[in-house]
């Protein structure tokens, strides 16, 4: 194993490892008063901030404008809906049905860019498919909260969004990242636009933290998650991003003691199960 391998591995664990986290200081400042939208906006303005701060980047290398809108639109979509269904949802099933975006990928893949389907990948399509069921399977009744559909929103963008980056696999990570960012923000006043505009109930110190503290972990946890997959092989990376589950569970549990059910948890193995070998199999 070559000495970039380690580092982008290592990369890779700390990244995913910290979005299985970050639930905990999202729900402290939305207790003070910063409400699911205005945490989004707020956090990755500063980390647009700390992106143009950083990269500074250069007239003509943000690629077609056409694609650096589709990642911002599609990236401002994966992540509000990511953090309010996390603010109001159990964090691992939000994390699961998150998860399950490989399969989406794929299935875009398929129909966009032609890619074929192997034996393996139905295989791993069939058996998370099946874990969502066995998930959300709640008094012998098949339901699906406003949460459950937000996640399920944040991971089929997130999908989209990886098809496009498979369309132009050029494109600089400072373009990813840029275009991410200013997504959210973009999408995020578009949403409270929408939904009766109010000023946060809280001001000063949470905002400042919300801003610059969660800005900057925003940047570098999203940094280090795309240092590690555009430097790892997929069926590596890939196996790698479940850490993120695994700490998602473990916070949970010791934190909340909100540890899930037997079903549930079937559920989820069946789920993390079928979109690992989606991933690999799928790349």
């Amino acid at each position: 194993m070559t000495k970039k391998t380690v580092l982008a591995s290592g990369a890779l664990l700390f990244g995913a490892g910290s979005w299985g986290v970050l639930w905990y200081p999202l729900r402290a400042l939305n207790h003070v008063g910063l409400s699911g939208l205005w945490l989004a906006l707020l956090m990755y303005a500063g980390a647009a901030a700390a992106s143009l701060l950083v990269f500074r980047p250069k007239r003509g290398t943000h690629g077609p404008l056409g694609l650096w809108l589709a990642l911002a639109v599609l990236g401002g979509i994966t992540n509000i809906g990511f953090v309010v269904a996390l603010l109001h949802d159990n964090i691992l099933r939000v994390t699961l049905l998150f998860y399950l975006s490989p399969v989406w990928s794929v299935l875009a893949a398929r129909v966009a860019l032609g890619e074929r389907l192997t034996a393996p990948v139905v295989t791993g399509i069939s058996c998370a498919l099946l874990g969502v069921l066995i998930l959300l399977w709640r008094q012998a009744s098949l339901t699906l909260s406003f949460y459950d559909a937000l996640a399920l929103l944040s991971g089929g963008a997130f999908a989209l969004a990886n098809v496009v980056l498979r369309a132009y696999p050029g494109l600089a990570l400072e373009t990813k990242l840029l275009a991410t960012f200013t997504g959210v923000v973009a999408v995020g006043i578009l949403a409270l636009a929408f939904n009766a505009p109010t000023l946060p109930q809280t001001h000063g110190l949470p905002v400042l933290i919300a801003t610059v503290g969660g800005g900057l972990g925003v940047f570098g946890i999203t940094f280090l998650v795309q240092y590690g997959v555009t430097n790892l092989p997929v069926r590596l990376s890939s196996v790698l991003l479940l850490f993120e589950v695994v700490t998602a569970a473990f916070s949970q549990h010791l934190l909340l003691q909100g540890a899930l059910g037997a079903q549930a948890l079937v559920g989820a193995l069946v789920v993390a199960l079928g979109a690992t070998l989606v991933a690999i199999y799928g790349a």
